[in-house]
């Protein structure tokens, strides 16, 4: 609605004091409540900036029914997306704090839930989700907007694994309505153990000897220091995924792998903004060959990194490829391509190491990576948090 609930005003203020973001993203503007709310606690009365132009909370918003948008939410966001929050998410960076007033019970339950690890993406602390709970919440198309209808029902239980602060209000004759804070890593964490344990086979032991023959192992990783490479790393919102030391990220772990070999070729495909890269030239005697097919870096001093060859074209015709120790593949997560570029290597037969980064992050994905009949070895929890996956194709292959 372009409205909702008054009772979660004094959660989301709490939420806001507790955390003090310095960016947010409103998911659902509506009538612009919430942002109005966090402009004028954040600015005005915490920041003593009451004129716009003082300003230095950035707040922006997504809003998916254009009629709803009037002067003063313009007056009030710094930025108001229009269009399908599911996808235009996907076109924009992170934000301290993301919030979703109303919004998931708009979604299907399965796209729901992948819309919501996007948040978490897209959110460098915390989500701040309010929503109705139970099955009496029916709303129809009201307002005009088709996109009003409830699609999908909501349990307190479903938050409680990864809350770290919540409120429930009572509404008589529909029942509870929940307003959660969530932080990044609790969620990151749930999905972790949630994913290891489908992906977990029942009554067998996990294979280990991808893990033994190169010891890969929380220990090894975790002494991995991406410091010194850290100078280079020209997005400040990035660099704190660039020297995660909680497993969340895969960065140390593409570091340690590197650091298996000596005077070697490595590639990336999938170069982006080039932190892959910089954490595969850990190793300053290996050669590192990034690709990509469009131009998208964001590096500091890159001509400094004399280790690192960067280049746009199809990585299948460099010639190079094949002998690489090491590629990693990061592309377009749609299982497409990723499934060409497997059968290229296990038809040229490819000896080296192939890794994979978002393996859960996706149903394509996910079944990408079953598919791998070789020997291969999940690694998310020491990688990345949507999926880390080695394959060896030195072993059987």
């Amino acid at each position: 609605m372009p409205t909702s609930p008054f009772s979660h005003i004094t959660s989301m203020i709490r939420f806001l004091t507790k955390m003090l973001p310095s960016s947010i993203l409103d998911i659902g503007v509506g009538n612009g409540k919430l942002g109005f709310i966090a402009r004028d606690l954040l600015d005005v009365m915490l920041g003593e900036r009451f004129r716009k132009e003082d300003w230095k909370v950035r707040i922006d918003g997504i809003e998916v029914f254009p009629r709803y948008i009037q002067d003063h939410q313009r007056a009030v966001y710094d930025n108001i997306y229009l269009g399908d929050a599911f996808d235009v998410i996907d076109t924009l960076g992170r934000y301290d704090m993301v919030i979703l007033g109303d919004v998931l019970e708009h979604f299907e339950k399965k796209r729901a839930l992948k819309f919501l690890d996007k948040c978490v993406e897209h959110s460098n602390k915390n989500l701040a989700i309010f929503i109705p709970l139970g099955k009496n919440w029916i709303q129809s198309d009201i307002y005009g907007n088709p996109y009003e209808k409830h699609l999908s029902f909501w349990d307190r239980d479903e938050f409680t694994p990864f809350v770290c602060d919540q409120e429930l209000f009572t509404f008589p004759n529909v029942g509870l309505y929940g307003a959660f804070l969530i932080r990044k890593e609790d969620y990151i964490d749930f999905k972790i153990a949630e994913l290891y344990s489908a992906d977990k086979p029942q009554g067998l032991p996990l294979e280990k000897k991808i893990r033994e023959k190169y010891l890969i192992n929380r220990e090894n990783v975790a002494n991995i220091a991406l410091s010194g490479h850290a100078k280079y790393v020209a997005n400040m919102e990035h660099l704190r995924y660039f020297l995660d030391n909680n497993f969340k990220e895969h960065y140390k772990l593409i570091a340690y792998l590197s650091s298996l070999f000596s005077h070697a070729t490595i590639f990336d495909v999938g170069t982006n903004l080039g932190y892959s890269a910089l954490a595969l030239s850990y190793n300053g005697s290996n050669k590192i060959i990034s690709y990509d097919i469009s131009e998208s870096r964001e590096l500091y001093h890159a001509e400094e990194l004399r280790n690192i060859d960067f280049r746009i074209g199809d990585v299948l015709q460099d010639k190079r490829l094949l002998q690489a120790q090491l590629i990693m593949l990061d592309t377009f997560h749609d299982g497409v391509f990723e499934k060409k570029f497997y059968e290229f290597l296990k038809k040229e037969r490819y000896k080296g190491l192939l890794f994979l980064d978002d393996i859960h992050l996706n149903e394509p994905m996910k079944k990408f990576w079953h598919s791998i009949s070789g020997p291969k070895e999940d690694l998310t929890d020491v990688g990345h948090w949507s999926g880390s996956g080695l394959v060896d194709f030195g072993l059987v292959f």
